[in-house]
């Protein structure tokens, strides 16, 4: 007797494997490790945060995963009997790392630091319980994921050939030889070509040296891998494709039928590749389907991207799985209201195209000013300084450009209560310097004059009377980063810049309020300028007050968000942690992508046995024996589908099940194998029918796993 893979997808209904066990071994012996591979770019590293798995049972169709990703003290599930080499990284490739251990959460994108957990999901932890759940037995998943990487660049298979242009993008770049937006100079064109070149198929090889290597010693990775029985590359999960999917260059022209059938030819490459390089020839392969933004949309790059699974070379070990249906129709409602709300919540106060306050803003007034005298009536301290040590020095233009740097002696201190700030300047605030020009609004009259330093420092003392107030925050307004210090404490740093001049909303926690107190109180902050490419001359505005909000008033608030971002709205939010070319960053879609993944490798990988079957042309078939090998459930009755020492299949289709041990009306057995008996459906009958033309087609082996074992079956001629 042999044993043998093969594939055919019945995924829909697979539920259980009833005769025999997937990638069942004969007799005895033991059974070889299981081991999966996943690739891909940012999905496949998945950017689901875990704090997103409670949505998941908000479905009663998907509460059921939601049972199995956890324990039942409520942590993610660790499986026993699954283990992990996971190589990631940065998207350029350039600290790759291996992350190791049992299959738990955790195993999502990692970022920078690919060693660490990085308390995300992808598709791998779902993929790796279903299989678990299915086999009993050890199994080794191999993940290889980096974010933004193409399939016609980086992933680019050895066999697709070198990287040529479309022929209308060459057709355009010719017309513009001394370059356009987007298209290089003519006496640059080479140096692209080389570069292209010098990066098609980098993470190709990175994850088929990474497998291999893993590969020569599993045992490194699986304590249980046993090398008597060896290894099994059991199958291969592919989900990519979004940088592809927003290539214009590679695939040019509008969004129509026949635009990117140049993926289509890459991925049959890649297949190919990937099978010869593991020499495993008839390893089973997934496509996972790019899906985000649903099933009505990207339709023709969804159809591309499946197109391998229909090839003939292909049949019934490729399969595509569409991942669009699992697409979250609520959360993709709500993120734009996300939007709109985060940006309500996080702004203190705007500006009117003057650069005055907006006092007729909805959303003015339901925060308070905490002290007095008032924020626009203080009165601030301030000194300018410029960065004196080469160190402090930025030697090239930097968006960033918030840094500290050495102060100068004696001014060590100046953020402290009481400090000698009656030498440095005086004013109101905003304190500011040269022209600041964003979105509609220019900020060019402040009541205080910066100077000609980079950097300032600034304070003012208030006094409150009581902390009456439920929270806090801090309102700022501020070009560059910052520090903000309050009775001699940082409270607040913040490192990047704000392009729109307006002031934002900084909501303190308790270990910084706990800074506030009665009676006299100084807030401090150091801040830098901000200069561009464009417009060398330096400018900022900075100002800054502490506000409150009673309870009462953050409830009123909180009702009248609601017309932004409804309690519906919020609900679907919590399943949400990324955007929408992330899956929207939700364990629910994950969660059901990498479950239908392992289902789809269970259909493609049952194996089946059979003495002296000799292969079938479509038209004459010398079939001496069937073997049924496995069955599950329908609405109809019982699918079973089994195999040939040759690799080729069948699935048999019986309308009726008389009880458990899966006696049949025999006269509905219908067998349809279009690899080994032609393209159509073939009927076949376990008897001989009375009308002329029918003959001897075979028999169904012998056996207690068998349907109807030992019967003669008969078809047309």
């Amino acid at each position: 007797m042999k044993q043998n893979t093969f594939g055919h997808v019945i995924m829909k209904y697979i539920a259980t494997l009833l005769i025999t066990t997937l990638f069942a071994a004969t007799g005895a012996e033991a059974k070889p490790l299981k081991v999966f591979i996943l690739a891909g770019q940012s999905n496949m590293e998945g950017h689901a945060e875990v704090r997103t798995f409670d949505y998941i049972g908000k479905d009663p169709l998907t509460a059921p995963i939601l049972k199995e990703m956890r324990s039942p003290d409520g942590t993610p599930r660790v499986c026993d009997k699954v283990w992990m080499s996971y190589l990631t990284g940065p998207y350029d490739g350039s600290a790759n790392g291996e992350g190791l251990g049992k299959l738990t959460a955790g195993f999502g994108a990692r970022g920078d630091q690919p060693t660490k957990d990085g308390g995300k999901i992808g598709p791998e932890f779902t993929f790796g319980i279903s299989m678990e759940k299915e086999l009993k037995e050890p199994i080794l998943i191999i993940k290889t994921a980096w974010g933004g990487r193409s399939l016609n660049t980086e992933f680019r298979p050895p066999s697709a050939g070198q990287y040529k242009l479309p022929k209308e993008i060459q057709e355009l770049w010719d017309k513009h030889p001394q370059g356009a937006h987007g298209i290089p100079k003519a006496e640059d064109r080479k140096k692209w070509q080389d570069d292209k070149n010098a990066a098609s198929g980098v993470f190709y090889r990175m994850m088929i040296e990474h497998v291999k290597k893993v590969l020569a010693d599993p045992k490194r990775v699986c304590p249980e891998y046993d090398e008597k029985a060896g290894y099994e590359v059991a199958g291969f999960v592919w989900l990519q494709g979004f940088n592809d999917l927003v290539d214009g260059t590679t695939y040019p022209g509008p969004d129509q039928p026949g635009k990117y059938e140049e993926y289509s030819r890459l991925l049959a490459h890649f297949i190919r590749d990937v099978r010869n390089d593991l020499s495993a020839p008839k390893m089973p392969f997934v496509i996972g389907v790019l899906g985000v933004d649903g099933e009505s949309k990207n339709v023709n790059f969804r159809k591309a991207m499946a197109a391998p699974a229909d090839m003939p070379e292909f049949k019934g070990n490729v399969v595509a799985v569409e991942t669009a249906p699992f697409w979250d129709d609520a959360i993709a409602a709500a993120q734009p209201k996300q939007g709109e709300y985060n940006n309500i919540v996080g702004t203190a106060h705007t500006l009117k195209a003057d650069g005055t306050f907006d006092k007729d803003w909805k959303w003015e007034n339901y925060w308070k000013p905490v002290g007095k005298p008032l924020p626009e009536d203080r009165i601030w301290r301030f000194a300018t300084i410029n960065a004196t040590e080469k160190k402090d020095t930025l030697q090239k233009y930097d968006g960033r450009r918030f840094r500290d740097i050495t102060l100068p002696a004696g001014m060590e201190n100046w953020y402290m209560p009481d400090f000698d700030d009656s030498k440095w300047a005086s004013g109101k605030a905003p304190i500011g310097k040269g022209v600041w020009k964003h979105s509609g609004i220019t900020l060019d009259k402040s009541p205080s004059t910066w100077g000609d330093g980079e950097f300032l420092l600034m304070r003012t003392k208030f006094e409150v009377e009581d902390l009456n107030f439920d929270s806090y925050r801090i309102a700022v307004l501020a070009r560059q980063g910052f520090h903000i210090y309050l009775n001699g404490q940082k409270i607040h740093t913040y490192i990047w810049w704000q392009d729109k001049p307006q002031y934002g909303s900084i909501v303190l926690g308790k270990e910084q309020i706990k800074h506030l107190k009665k009676g006299k109180n100084v807030l401090a902050a150091y801040a830098n300028d901000q200069y561009d490419l464009n417009s060398p001359e330096h400018y900022a505005a900075i100002d800054l007050r502490i506000e409150g909000i009673t309870k009462a008033d953050q409830e009123k608030l909180d009702l009248a968000l609601e017309e932004v971002l409804s309690p519906k709205d919020r609900e679907a939010l919590k399943g949400s942690s990324n955007g929408g070319y992330h899956y929207l960053g939700s364990a629910k879609i994950f969660a059901q992508m990498g479950k239908a993944f392992a289902e789809a490798l269970i259909a493609l990988g049952l194996t089946g046995c059979a003495d002296d079957f000799a292969a079938a042309d479509g038209s004459k078939t010398n079939l001496n024996q069937l073997f049924i090998v496995n069955s599950s459930p329908t609405f109809l009755g019982y699918d079973y589908v089994g195999s040939d020492a040759s690799h080729h299949y069948f699935v048999a289709k019986v309308k009726y099940a008389r009880d458990s041990k899966f006696k049949v009306k025999t006269v509905d057995l219908v067998v349809n194998n279009p690899m080994a008996f032609g393209k159509g459906t073939v009927e076949v009958f376990p008897y001989k029918p009375t009308a002329p033309g029918y003959e001897e087609f075979g028999k169904i082996a012998d056996g207690t796993n068998t349907l109807g074992g030992g019967k003669t079956l008969f078809r047309k001629k």
